[in-house]
């Protein structure tokens, strides 16, 4: 009998000990796992948009619109409504947010250069940058998605002096939930959006809107 005792104990420990030697193989498994997918989500973030603004290949006129680390809480683009903040970076560094222009009258106008009522609508804006940029007035254009090559020949073509800035991938286009081009948003000194104007933009409505924002 105390052979058989010792016997059974001795299974009872091999078990235990198989089953203590699954664990620590599961852990290790799962450990790999998690880490394998803690690498994954950190090379997703650096690489997914939203994150640092790639500058390099881009003409120094020329801005890129980011996300990343932009205060942004509480922003819809509804009129009645704080516009929703975005930043933008040029290639030498410098930067700015929409925040920035805080005290000034804006508008953000959201365009691509194969829309025809954009081109259309596009000396208007610029001559009415030009009229109250001492004023105060700061426009910025966003452009959806293209590449530089195609929007620096159009910001050449219509002498657009404003802040262009290239929404490569549409992040701040769908803050705004913007889908149709051209778009307009009338921004006040306090960040309020006071008209949103989907499509062609006439030179005597765009007026009509500045009244809205401008002092």
């Amino acid at each position: 009998m105390a052979k058989k005792k010792k016997q059974y104990r001795s299974n009872y420990q091999q078990k235990k000990s198989n089953k203590n030697r699954q664990i620590a193989i599961g852990v290790i498994v799962l450990g790999v796992a998690l880490a394998a997918v803690a690498a994954f989500l950190l090379f997703f973030n650096q690489s997914a948009p939203g994150g640092t603004a790639d500058t390099s290949n881009i003409p120094d006129s020329l801005a890129v619109a980011t996300l990343k680390g932009v205060k942004n809480s509480g922003g819809q683009p509804l009129q009645g409504k704080l516009a929703p903040n975005f930043g933008f970076r040029y290639p030498d560094g410098s930067s700015y947010t929409l925040a920035d222009f805080r005290g000034q009258p804006v508008i953000v106008n959201f365009w691509a250069t194969w829309c025809p009522p954009c081109r259309r609508e596009m000396p208007g804006l610029v001559k009415a940058y030009e009229a109250h940029k001492d004023e105060g007035l700061m426009i910025i254009e966003v452009d959806a998605g293209e590449p530089s090559e195609k929007v620096a020949p159009f910001v050449e073509q219509y002498n657009m002096t404003m802040p262009v800035v290239l929404d490569r991938h549409q992040e701040v286009t769908r803050i705004y939930r913007t889908d149709s081009f051209p778009t307009s948003f009338f921004i006040d000194k306090n960040g309020v959006i006071q008209a949103r104007w989907i499509g062609y933009l006439p030179e005597d409505q765009l007026a009509l809107n500045l009244e809205k924002i401008m002092p």
